[in-house]
């Protein structure tokens, strides 16, 4: 490959592999070679599971590779990286990159603002636990004035005063993001090279529009070279001056913009009908419930969800679209009893009667049992094996899991109600789940006590044919959540919730970091499990997703619902309000 000093990454004959936990063997990256010019943005586009990820990882300096060579250039000159090059030029591609990773929330727990004022202050003192300058001096109101900018850039500065942990998933997606840009965007870091991980996927169409912009102003006014993964072909379109396609960690193209994404896209398969909706019989009534969300520590009114009302037909497949933290998923959170509503009642119709999962107890165990929820953040315990967390999943939602455990609670003298408190912990994630224990005086270990894991060999005849059905062999099941592909690890998701067969399976924005071909054939998927009588709700930003899988759409906005009705409707005025530009 040419040394032209215009490049400002070469990669020669790249080769990474995973020696994995279940003794196999992934090539990830198969000798691959490209370029980056000075200045110029790539994209790279490819099935789930293809390789971006840890490409990007490489680059960065913090994953090692077995093979070839890469070179990274910036205005204080050019390191060249191989397998065996020592610790310190490593730290030196730490210094020449700037990356953003996909779904990741490493926030400091406190405001918005907090977040990115640290990190442009660490530009320079190194530290992000360092003191902020006192906030009545100049230094402060520069620090101040140019994160508000780059909030406003992601579309975030009236969120400034908001604490990070409250926020939603797309919200922290781009709070993350937008510390990237602090870094990227500064006379510091002139000619450093950016890598972004499928940027903005949980993000409204506006949001995404003026982050993308953003993106570009920073390339020109700080000459940066930009490699970003994504799965969003229009995304990439819009901001590409060439794409890389990856498939199985080879690259089978690299070019022009438009004509790698529609040789992508010709690969897709073909959709399958949307069964008709067969009754108008409500499994879920919304009735005047309503919800607020302050800011914690000041006690700032966040928004106000009132007098919600809805109903979900039974056998529907419903769909909830709206801006970025106008609270979908708190809505998403009070249909599963995850959150309890303040006022107003959540009724579901699977056991026979109407029955409001907002009260405590066995009608309400019973009643979601029968419900599975999949969370932005996907809730994947990290470090554990796949087929360990098949068999959790049906020790608490599995079909004798609750008669089992409310026998068991008699037993050890404990209330129905904290039965069900316990249950409902199930669709949290582990850090969640450890507060809401300590604040209830409780041992994670009683959890494990009244829902015990079912042995491997009762459970797996069950769990294989659904995870095949997802197109996840079963040599899958013996890795490690963090062996995952972005794309795997969602489709391991949903599969998990399918296990309990569900009547209703809610699933908040998952989606996003799919590619189109992948995506199609999980709409696909979804649509099969819909012909077999069960409810699904789905929060997505992806209109032509929800146009697909759909029988109707709420729009939302603002904790209020504006209007539910015909999916192509509904998505068409969404997009309308949203007014962005790579949409079209």
């Amino acid at each position: 490959m040419s040394t032209n000093q215009e490049n400002a990454v070469e990669v020669t004959d790249l080769l990474k592999y995973y020696n994995l936990s279940s003794g196999e063997r992934l090539t990830a990256l198969d000798s691959i070679s490209f370029n980056l010019k000075t200045s110029e943005i790539v994209g790279i586009i490819g099935k789930s599971g293809g390789g971006k990820t840890t490409l990007l990882r490489i680059l960065r300096g913090v994953e090692p590779f077995n093979g070839g060579k890469f070179i990274l250039r910036d205005k204080n000159g050019e390191i060249i990286l191989t397998p065996d090059s020592p610790e310190s030029l490593f730290r030196e591609a730490k210094k020449k990159t700037v990356i953003h990773l996909q779904r990741s929330f490493g926030l400091w727990a406190t405001t918005a603002l907090d977040n990115v004022m640290r990190r442009l202050n660490a530009l320079k003192t190194d530290d992000e636990t360092a003191p902020l300058p006192e906030d009545y001096t100049s230094e402060y109101q520069e620090l101040k004035e140019k994160a508000l900018e780059i909030l406003d850039a992601v579309k975030l500065k009236h969120k400034a005063d908001q604490v990070a942990p409250v926020m939603s998933g797309g919200e922290k997606q781009r709070l993350v993001l937008a510390r990237q840009l602090a870094i990227a965007g500064s006379e510091r870091n002139m000619g450093k090279i950016l890598l972004l991980d499928e940027p903005v996927t949980m993000s409204d169409p506006l949001t995404k529009q003026i982050s993308l912009d953003y993106i570009k102003e920073l390339r020109n006014k700080y000459n940066l070279s930009i490699l970003v993964a994504s799965h969003h072909p229009q995304l990439l379109e819009y901001l590409s001056d060439r794409i890389i396609w990856l498939e199985k960690g080879k690259i089978i193209k690299i070019g022009d913009p438009k004509e790698i994404v529609k040789g992508f896209l010709d690969k897709m398969p073909d959709p399958i009908p949307l069964e008709p909706l067969k009754s108008k019989k409500p499994i879920i009534s919304v009735k005047n419930v309503s919800r607020k969300f302050y800011t914690p520590e000041v006690l700032k009114l966040e928004f106000d969800m009132s007098n919600i009302n809805f109903e979900v037909f039974d056998s529907e497949i419903l769909g909830i679209i709206g801006p970025s933290g106008i609270g979908k998923t708190v809505l998403l959170e009070l249909l599963s009893g995850v959150t309890l509503p303040k006022d107003g009642e959540v009724l579901y119709n699977i056991i026979g009667k109407n029955v409001n999962i907002g009260v405590l107890g066995e009608e309400a165990m019973m009643s979601r049992r029968n419900i599975s929820y999949v969370r932005q953040e996907l809730s994947l315990t990290h470090n554990a094996i796949v087929k360990d967390l098949a068999a959790a999943t049906l020790g608490l939602k599995g079909e004798r899991a609750l008669y089992n455990a409310r026998k068991k609670a008699k037993e050890l003298n404990i209330r129905e109600e904290i039965i069900d408190v316990l249950h409902r912990l199930s669709d949290l994630p582990d850090s969640e789940v450890n507060i809401r224990l300590e604040k209830l005086g409780l041992d994670k270990s009683i959890i494990h006590d009244l829902f015990p894991i079912p042995p491997w060999s009762a459970i797996s005849d069950i769990v294989i044919p659904i995870f095949n059905e997802f197109d996840l062999p079963s040599k899958i099941l013996e890795r490690k959540t963090q062996e995952l592909s972005g794309g795997e690890s969602i489709r391991v998701a949903i599969a998990l919730a399918l296990l309990s067969s569900p009547k209703v399976i809610i699933l908040d924005e998952p989606f996003g970091d799919l590619d189109p071909n992948t995506l199609r054939n999980l709409a696909n998927m979804i649509k099969r499990v819909n012909k077999m009588d069960v409810t699904i709700i789905i929060v997505s930003h992806h209109t032509e997703f929800l146009k697909e899988v759909t029988h109707r759409v709420i729009y939302m906005k603002e904790g209020k619902l504006l209007k539910i009705g015909d999916p192509d409707e509904i998505t068409k005025e969404f997009l309308k309000d949203s007014s962005a530009e790579f949409m079209y």
